[in-house]
């Protein structure tokens, strides 16, 4: 039992990490090394990320990974336990439901990370955690889960929410999480994209993110929306200038 547990720990670490690094490292990549030259100008500030910085998010998002990891460990012994609402057969609800399940989970995270995040910006106990994440002025794809492990532990805090409310498949998690890993890299990107005013009015984007990681913290708190922002007054919206 115990090295069942231990197994499924390092499982679930290593699927946080092999996701994770392959789409960040693919980011930086893409954007800091093959294309940079091609793609400065949709750079939000001038100045290059230096080594020290690169150093701090990765080692601080491998542990990120590992609390994940053992997050996924305690999910699967919830779910062996009945603990949850977490479901094996896709007919059981059908497939429209497995899609509106995906959205709703994006829904309920949207949420909880806006009001965590900006909890974490009122209290000065937490702040101290959530700086650590904030030490990166000038975001990278490496920037997205570079986490104190108390604020990875809170950060993944919305998922026993989830599994106890609704009914979600294990492909529904596995989409959403990848999701979710692709839409941190990309506010967190330091590129400029998606200028849409349409879209600016709906989403997060990287232009602003960066802003609230430069110097204006008491605004844009959210995640993949910007309704709560606008709805609490916390929107800064520059993504026009």
């Amino acid at each position: 039992m115990f090295y069942s547990d231990i197994n499924q720990w390092l499982i679930g670490a290593m699927t946080f990490a092999l996701r994770y690094f392959v789409l960040a490292g693919l980011a930086y990549f893409v954007f800091y090394i093959l294309f940079f030259k091609k793609l400065k100008a949709l750079k939000i500030q001038d100045k290059f990320p230096n080594f020290k910085q690169l150093k701090h998010e990765i080692l601080f998002s491998i542990c990120a990974m590992l609390i994940y990891g053992l997050s996924t460990g305690i999910l699967i012994y919830w779910y062996k336990k009945g603990f949850t609402k977490i479901y094996t057969d896709l007919e059981e609800y059908g497939i429209i439901y497995f899609v509106i399940s995906i959205l709703l989970i994006i829904v309920i995270h949207d949420t909880y990370f806006y009001w965590s995040h900006r909890l974490m910006h009122s209290h000065k106990w937490l702040y101290h955690f959530h700086k650590t994440h904030h030490i990166s002025t000038n975001p990278t794809p490496w920037t997205s889960f570079s986490f104190h492990p108390i604020e990875a532990i809170i950060s993944i805090g919305f998922v026993p929410i989830v599994v106890f409310l609704i009914p979600v498949h294990p492909y529904a998690l596995l989409i959403f999480f990848t999701f979710m890993t692709l839409y941190n890299i990309l506010i967190h990107l330091g590129f400029k994209l998606f200028q849409s005013n349409y879209f600016n009015q709906i989403f997060n984007n990287a232009f602003n993110h960066d802003i609230h990681h430069q110097k204006n913290q008491r605004h844009n708190f959210g995640f993949y929306f910007v309704f709560w922002d606008r709805v609490m007054g916390t929107l800064n919206d520059q993504s026009k200038s």
